[in-house]
Order: C-alpha cells, then structure tokens, then sequence
C-alpha cells in the first residue's frame, strides 16, 4: 500500500486511477497502441519505488522512447492530489501542457478511453500572485517553466497541497532554481526524467535511478531509429558545403516520397543570420531562423508554417532542443557541434524517433573535424560509424552515472550529524594521493584528532575506503588574537588496495606530518615507496610531453640543489651531460595510455615523497579507479618506463636499505636555503635564530639510523633519522616556526630532508640514494697550498686566541698571510655562529669579482695527516658554504645580516665601499674556497680515509657550477 503526502481522499487520479490499462505495444496498421516495453518498465518502477521509500525516483528513458506518456502516467498510479510539472522551456510547457488537458496520448495508446474525465490543467505562464490562488486550487495539474515554478513552491499553499513534483529534462534538476523547487516541496513524491542522468558540470543529479532503459534497446525496440553521418571538407567555404550537401540530401528523400524537415544549427545569432543568407543565396530550401529574443507564439507560428509543409525547415540557435516533440524532423545541418556529451545526445535523440510514417534514416550532415573530442570519441572524424558510436557513448556514460551511484551507496554513515550529513556522490576531487606500502589496514580505525572528523566518516566495507569530512574553526589573518572565526571544511579519503597491499590518502593538506598520522591511524606498519617504484606510473603510455620536471643535483647545492624546468616539452633540454649531474625529482607530463580499445590523453604526475597528481578532478568512484591504476602500477615490477624522450637520460635513485660507513657531509636541503625557518626554544617566544645558522653533526652511525646533532653555541638538538628517512628527536628542545606554522625540528626534517653526501660520490634524502661516478674521484696532493707556520711563530693546535687561549693563532697568522698577499682589495673577518666563512677576501680583475672563503680548523692530531675528523668537519664547513656564494645578490645579502648582528667586520679596505662596489658592477661574480688546515701536508703520506674525504669534496666543489676552485693550505 502506498503511503501519501499531502493528499486528498477525492482528488482526480486517485478516483480516476481505475481507469487506467496496461496494453502492451502494437502496430495495427493504422498507428501504433498501446504501451512500449520502455513504458511498461518505467512505470511499474515508479510505483514498486515509492511503496518502498520516499527518495526521488530517477527515471531514464532515451528521446522518443515515450517519456511523456510514463510522465502523464505516474500521477494516476501514484493516486496523488495535485501535480507540478516543471519543464525546461515555454514550447514544451505547452505541448505537456495542451497534452494533459484532454489525455491525447494516454488515449491514443488505449491506456485511457476517450470516455474518461480529462483533469483540470493550469498552464503557469507568469510568477505566481495570490490573486490567481482560485486557478491553482482548481487545478489538477499544473505546467511551469523554472522561474515560475520556483514562485509557486515557495508558498505555503504548495508545500501543502502540491503532491507529486515531475521534472521534465531533470538532468537541469541541480541548477539552483530547479534544485530550490525540489528543496521547497520535499513532502511531495518527485519524479525525475532525463534521457541523460549526468551533467557537463558534474553537480549531483539527486535521487535513486530507478529504471534506465538503454539506448541499445531502444534500438532493438525500433525506438531509436538509424542514423547516419554525412561529412564534408572542413574547408573555409564549409558552410555553403554543407548547405548544398542538405539541399541535395533533404530533395533526393522529397523525390523518393519521404515526408520529412530539417534544421540547420549553430550556436549564435549573428552565424544564424549568416547562414540564412548562406542557404537563401546558394539553395532552393524554404527556411525560416529562429531564435531566443522572438516570442513563443512567434515560434509556433513558424512550426505549424512547417506542419503544413510551408516550409521546408528551420535555422536554430539552440533551440527546439530538449523536450520538443516533432517526429518529422530526420535532417541536421551541424554548422556548430555541441561540445558535451549530454547535449549531443539530446540533439541526435530528437531526429532518431520512429513514431512517424515516411520519414526515413535521420541524417547529420558535418565538416569533420579529427580534433573534436566528445568523450574521447572523435565523432566528426571522416570514418565515424555513429549508429555505434551514439549508442556506446550513451550507454558508457549513463552505466557509469549508475555505478557511481551505487557505489556511493555502499557507504555507512551510522553517526551522521543533523544537517551535516552531505552526498558522497556530490565529492569532486583533485587527483592527488600519497602513497604508502602498507601490511594491514584497519578500516574502523578513527582519523586522528588534527584531522578534526568527528563522526562525520563514511565507510564502504568492501572496498576498504573511508571518507572523512574535516571542520575546523580558524583565526582570520586579518585579525589578531585568537578568536576562531573561519569555518573551514577538509575531505580526506583512505583506501587499502588489498591487491597491491597500497594505502591511499588524499588530503586536502599536504604535510608530511598529516600524512603519517592518518597512515598511522589506520596501519601499524607502513612505509614510503621508493622514486625507482613511483617512476613506474609513467608506464604503459605514449606520446609523452614533460610540462614539467624538476631534477636532484647530486653534486650541487649552491643554489641550484634542485632544478625546476617548466614549458611546453623540458625534456628537449636534457641530455648525456644532464644525465651525469641530475637525477630525477619530481614530474608533470600529459602522455596517451590505451583503455581497453581506446586511447585517452591524461595528464600524470609524481614525486619522491610518495606522492602522484593528475590535473584531473574526478568523482569519488573514479578517484577509486585512479588509485587503482596506480597502484597496480607501482607495484608491477615487469614495467620498464621507456618514455622514448630524453628525460630517459636521468638516473632514477633507489630505495635506500642501509646507511653507507662513509658518509663525509650532511646539509640541510635547498628550500631550506630559500625560505630560511626560525629557530625557537620550546615554550620560548623569542627566536633563536636561522635553521640554516645550525651546525650539523654526525656522531653516531648505524646501518639502520644515524644519530644526528643539530647545534649553535647556545642550544642543540639530538635527531635520529631511519633508514625509512623519518626524523624523530630525543631532546626535542628546539621549535620551528614555517610561516604561520609552528613544530618540532623532526617534523620539519620530515618535509624537508637533509642531504647526506658519501665518499663514493652519492647522494642521500630521505629514504633514497642517489649513486655517483665514484671512478671519477681523486684528489692529488700536490696541489695543496702552503704556509710557513713557524715563520709567525703560529700556535698550529690554536684556532682561534681567546682570553682563556692565548697565543699567535691560525687565524691570526692567516690574517696577515692574506694581508702581505697584496691582491685583496678587501678582506672581512667572519668568525662566529652562523659564518660565511672566518676569511673573506675580495678582488677584482678587469672581467670579474671574486670573493674567496676561507675556512679555518687547527691541528687535532699528533702528526701530519693524522686527522680524520679535523678534516671532516672542516670540509663540511667549506662545502656549506657554497650556498652563499650561489649569486652575487645571496652574498649580499648574507653580508648584510652577518654586519647586522655584530658579525663580517673589515680587517682591510671599507665594507660600504665593498657593497657599493658589489652592486653596482656588472662583472662576472666568481667564488673560491680554502680549507686552511695546519693538519695537513703534501709531503707526508696522507691517511687513506683523508684522501677520501678531499678527493669526495674537489670533486663535488669541481661540479658545483658556482665555485671555481677548492684550494687546501697545509703546512710545510
């Protein structure tokens, strides 16, 4: 028994309903009776349905199948008092309109006898006035366009006498009028026809479909008739073209009998009175335009002018689309394609109908056009079979519509909020995840608190995926203090790809901090996926264009750690000598990958940090499906990227499985150098300076961690770092502050990793190293500088003389060796926390400045050549160094705030005069660097282990690109 809202015990369907018969379809040679397979289907859905639930009911029926007769149908079944039919233009309006009034084609069919008493019908032709409330309350049914239908259903009256809302083109429902009607008489049934449940938009059609009868049916039912492209040259005379090819065609059926019309389209106006002229000047066809600015009465003149064969056809914009009924119109002239799917089939619907005598195949006549995509189909293409064409792309996009419905449908929502709750199949993602092999998933598992879910979470048991729905309130940026003002909303989706063992995250925020909760929340045990496994999503495709690439250079981080190309294709840029310096970083290209027997142009893109992105948005299911495809990607091992392109050329980097012994150098990474972050003391609110100002020392080593210092002279912090690259920290005394955002030193390192140099010429970041050309290494011992230390008396084990150390220093000997040298024009003195260097000696020549950094260490050992350590540490110092001397406007710039917090003092030549200097010219800026160790001698044999150490730092200072040379001065 079905259950009514709102209605009345004497209204008009309920006591007519008995009425009602069900004859099935028949030709009896005078016209067709009764109902069609279609019609049956839809109509006994719409009542199994609604004796179920209340939701609205979706119905899909393709153009010509019998829409109107379901729609006129419905209201009897359902025994409902009053009727809205709401339709997409004024000429259907009155076409439904004029139908309802005497029941023609629920007659004609024999679903009703002609003895029947027809309903009262009010067609709506202006907003609703409280003066007209008698019509309205005498009316049966009543018909309206959008905007006056949306006046009717914000009055209280309709919300409570109004009981059956049917939309006609429902896949307009979402707009905000149609959506508002829907909205305002939620107590009513709803009934929603399309001939195409999806939209261009991609907003929700909202409802269950119930009934989708489709397009391949259709045509075996001889509902949907035979169809037929006819191309011509797209050539700049193609409009005259394509009107002498429909003159042609519309006289050769006049001549073999048929009786039938056509209609030229495009898009615009000013084409339409173009082509009036076109077709008026170059063919005999009687035609008339016709357009939006003129009168519905206007336009209906014109269609029975048609009717009665005045005229031969019509010159449209845009018009007589969705819903308009005239069977005899079997001919188009496609000045201008529609671009979207939906309305391509609305169009090609209305001249597929069969429910007409003598008119024969509809014909499409086109310029092909190889570019025009519709759906990754090229329909104008010259070879285009559209009798397939038209019904796979129908039936593909409506299955998918349907698949995604009942997949969002899958999702249990058991602690939903009041007014909170919102539609999964409303989610439109950008295509972004992180990455995470995973050996166990925990789908009941809660988001962490900084997630800020609640119990607004989904979760589909059978295929492992959970969405949460995130609010937050925030402080403005404009406002100070602490009051939360701005409500903000975040999606996270996670989703365990059992066949691959792959969790998925799409966040909204990228941290890496964010990312490692939520993998946490729902596994226990978790890892990154190396670059070498990641570069396998680049697999299985064609046609490449890298868009763009960032590059990892293994040798340089002065100021150039990390490369960005960006254009129209980067990778014609790199080539052997590229491939020798740089391994692959992050990348963004468009490629072809086939689909089944299709192709279709995607965009993809990757990143060491696990991380893969499509410029794509997609619905919830088929964010899914993308993760899928990438996941089986990821983890096929047989896939061997061959881009055929020169980004072929870059090393890729491997998984990183235990620490090397012979690490000689960390750094911190170049976008650490960009955007320098402040130091902070725990739960202190002054600053302690620059990250980049900390000291970094290795003074413990494992195959499986390394134990990490990160010091100044007035504050350090212990780090370990896993051979998985995550940072945790011991003491966790020292705070960073990124903007806005503030944590702990671990959580920063996480975002961005140190970079940790070997002996043998690799690099390491993260959980990935970078192998060298370690064959290339050497360090020739003759080469080294000397100075005659005994000659100032110089204390050699002495760096630097301090009140509790005295004696003539290294450094106090260095500087008057580099004063008697005669050729600096300035030398600076820069000892202290956060140095360039101890020494900075500038010169200029006729072509260039130079600035040489001097690095000091004294002598730790008992012999020549006898420290290891000594010379590790100032190597590391030397090496760091080379970000400063990037560009002549960073050494300024550190100059400037190494003078400003007391520091970079002159020891010859004027430091305003230095600057002015520097800014001004134009010469080349040119850098050197010194390692002045006392330690060290070319005529005594050298430890095995120092060698390494300067062969591993020429080399590097060789490739760097910025410093000319690196000169050691030892002693004689």
């Amino acid at each position: 028994m079905i259950k009514f809202v709102g209605g009345h015990m004497d209204s008009y369907f309920k006591n007519q309903y008995k009425h009602i018969t069900y004859p099935v379809y028949e030709n009896n040679g005078n016209g067709s009776i009764g109902l069609r397979n279609a019609q049956i289907g839809a109509i006994h859905s719409i009542v199994s349905h609604f004796s179920l639930n209340k939701n609205a009911a979706i119905v899909v029926m393709p153009t010509g199948a019998g829409k109107t007769a379901v729609l006129m149908m419905t209201p009897f079944v359902l025994r409902v008092s009053k009727v809205l039919i709401v339709t997409p233009s004024a000429m259907v309006r009155g076409q439904i309109a004029d139908d309802f009034k005497d029941l023609a084609t629920l007659i004609r069919i024999n679903v009703l006898s002609e003895r029947i008493l027809t309903p009262k019908v009010y067609e709506m032709m202006h907003m609703f006035k409280d003066e007209d409330i008698a019509q309205y309350t005498d009316a049966d049914v009543i018909v309206a366009t959008p905007a006056c239908a949306l006046s009717l259903s914000d009055t209280k009256w309709a919300k409570e006498n109004i009981t059956l809302v049917a939309i006609d083109e429902a896949h307009h429902s979402p707009a905000p009028t149609w959506q508002k009607i829907l909205i305002n008489l939620n107590a009513a049934f709803h009934v929603l026809f399309t001939a195409t449940p999806f939209r261009l938009d991609k907003k929700e059609l909202s409802g269950n479909i119930i009934y989708n009868y489709p397009l391949s049916k259709a045509y075996a039912d001889g509902i949907f008739g035979e169809i037929k492209y006819i191309p011509v040259d797209d050539v700049d005379d193609k409009d005259i073209l394509i009107a002498k090819k429909t003159e042609e065609i519309f006289f050769n059926d006049r001549n073999d009998g048929l009786k039938h019309f056509l209609m030229v389209r495009t898009n615009t106006k000013k084409h339409a009175e173009y082509l009036e002229g076109i077709y008026s000047d170059n063919t005999k066809l009687r035609l008339q335009r016709i357009d939006c600015s003129m009168s519905n009465r206007t336009v209906r003149k014109y269609i029975e002018k048609m009717k009665a064969e005045e005229l031969d056809g019509i010159i449209c914009v845009d018009m007589l689309g969705e819903g308009f009924d005239f069977p005899r119109l079997k001919i188009a002239a496609i000045h201008t394609p529609h671009k979207s799917l939906a309305s391509t089939l609305q169009f090609i619907g209305r001249f597929a109908r069969t429910n007409a005598s003598n008119i024969g195949t509809a014909k499409f006549i086109a310029a092909y056009d190889e570019d025009l995509k519709i759906e990754n189909y090229r329909l104008y293409s010259t070879d285009a079979i559209w009798q397939e064409m038209i019904i796979g792309m129908s039936e593909d996009k409506n299955q998918k519509e349907q698949n995604e419905r009942e997949y969002c449908q899958a999702f249990e929502n058991e602690n939903s909020i009041e007014n909170e709750t919102i539609s999964l199949h409303s989610i439109c993602l950008n295509s972004h995840e992180k990455i995470f092999k995973a050996q166990n998933f925990n789908i009941q598992a809660e988001f962490p608190e900084e997630c800020h879910v609640g119990n607004r979470v989904y979760r589909n048991m059978e295929d492992n995926t959970v969405v949460g729905i995130g609010v937050e309130f925030l402080t403005p940026k404009w406002l100070r203090g602490d009051k939360k003002l701005d409500k903000e909303c975040s999606l996270f989706v996670v989703y365990y790809q059992n066949e691959t063992g792959l969790l998925h995250i799409y966040s909204q925020k990228h941290t890496e901090v964010l990312y490692d909760l939520i993998a946490k929340a729902f596994s226990t045990k978790y890892e990154k996926i190396p670059k070498s496994e990641m570069n396998r999503v680049l697999g299985n495709m064609e046609n490449y264009e890298f868009f763009n690439s960032g590059m990892v250079n293994r040798f340089n981080e002065s100021g150039e750690a990390y490369r960005i190309m960006a254009g129209s294709d980067v990778s014609s840029v790199i080539d052997t000598g590229t491939g020798k310096m740089y391994s692959p970083g992050h990348v963004f290209c468009k490629a072809t990958q086939h689909l089944n027997t299709e192709k279709e142009e995607i965009t993809i893109g990757y990143s060491s940090a696990s991380k893969v992105w499509s410029s794509a948005y997609k619905s919830l299911h088929d964010y899914i499906l993308w993760c899928d495809n990438n996941g089986c990607k990821i983890t096929d091992a047989s896939i061997k990227v061959k881009t055929n392109t020169n980004y072929d050329l870059l090393p890729q980097p491997e998984k990183l499985l235990e620490y090397p012994s012979n690490i000689f150098f960390m750094d911190y990474s170049g976008d650490t150098y960009t955007a320098p972050p402040v130091v902070y003391l725990k739960g202190e609110e002054y600053a302690m300076g620059l990250l980049v100002d900390y000291k970094l020392s290795l003074i413990e080593y494992t195959k499986e961690y390394l134990k990490i210092k990160v010091y100044s002279q007035d504050e350090n912090e212990i780090i370990f770092c896993d051979v998985d690259g995550k940072y945790s920290s011991v003491t966790d005394s020292i705070s960073i502050s990124k903007g806005n955002e503030v944590m702990s030193l671990a959580d920063y390192l996480n975002d961005y990793p140190l970079l940790i140099r070997t002996l043998d010429d690799s690099l390491i970041q993260g959980f990935e190293i970078y192998k060298g050309v370690p064959d290339e290494m050497s360090f020739d011992q003759s080469t080294m500088g000397e100075i005659d230390w005994e000659k100032y008396n110089t204390d050699i084990h002495l760096e630097v003389s301090t009140d509790k150390k005295t004696g003539v220093s290294i450094q106090d000997t260095l500087e008057k060796h580099l004063l008697g040298l005669g050729k600096y024009k300035y030398i600076l003195y820069d000892h202290s926390k956060g140095e360039i260097a101890d020494f900075i000696g500038v010169y200029t020549t006729d072509t260039s400045v130079c600035v040489e950094l001097y690095h000091v260490k004294g002598m730790g050992g008992v012999k020549y050549n006898d420290s290891v350590d000594d010379v590790y540490e100032v190597t590391g110092q030397a090496l760091k160094s080379i970000i400063w001397l990037s560009t002549k406007a960073k050494f300024i710039e550190k100059m400037q705030s190494r003078r400003k917090s007391g520091h970079c003092k002159e020891k010859f030549g004027v430091y305003d005069d230095l600057i002015k200097e520097l800014r001004s010219t134009s010469k080349q800026f040119i850098g050197n660097i010194y390692i002045v160790q006392p330690g060290l001698s070319k005529s005594n044999a050298m430890d095995h282990k120092i060698q390494e150490v300067l062969a591993a730092a020429t080399t590097y200072i060789k490739r760097s690109g910025r410093v000319k040379a690196l000169t050691i001065i030892g002693s004689k």
